[in-house]
């Protein structure tokens, strides 16, 4: 899968520096500011890695087993969707975790909602959605968003249990 992303960045990257230097001749400016961002997010992506690695490793396979896998049914559906709500962090450091957590054993269900709950409840959007919209409308989103992600994750396991296996 990381082999085939891969390979269709870089041919997209490939086909947008020929059709950019032909038009503009600012290839080189935009590999400059590619570069540029990769260094300022390689830190974080590294550290991520590293604690998704040592998170894999940590987490009791008896905890995964009795409250993230298959098998906690439910209790790994509400724990995911509150469990995403606190994972306060961006997208760098947040998908290498939760891709260790689902490769200790979580089930489908629970990953549904553990990334449901980050984007639709994640605690780090909080200060944005009241600073924009109010502390009223960001409650009310907060009540609303919360059925979808158990529903998301309850979607997840059914069709785990029952198409997917």
């Amino acid at each position: 899968m990381m082999t085939q992303t891969t390979i269709i960045l870089s041919i997209a990257a490939i086909i947008l520096i020929v059709i950019n230097s032909k038009k503009t001749g600012k290839q080189y400016e935009g590999l400059k500011l590619g570069l540029t961002q990769f260094l300022q997010t390689a830190p974080i992506i590294l550290g991520a890695f590293i604690l998704a690695g040592i998170i894999e490793v940590l987490i009791p396979r008896e905890f995964v087993q009795n409250w993230l896998s298959r098998e906690a049914g439910l209790k790994g559906i509400v724990l995911g969707t509150f469990g995403g709500m606190l994972l306060a962090m961006g997208p760098y450091a947040f998908y290498p975790i939760v891709a260790s957590i689902m490769a200790s054993g979580a089930g489908l269900g629970t990953i549904i909602s553990i990334i449901t709950g980050w984007v639709l409840l994640g605690l780090s959007k909080f200060p944005y959605e009241t600073g924009f919209f109010g502390v009223k409308f960001t409650v009310k989103k907060l009540i609303f968003s919360i059925p979808f992600c158990f529903l998301a994750g309850l979607i997840a396991y059914i069709l785990e249990l029952t198409i997917l296996t």
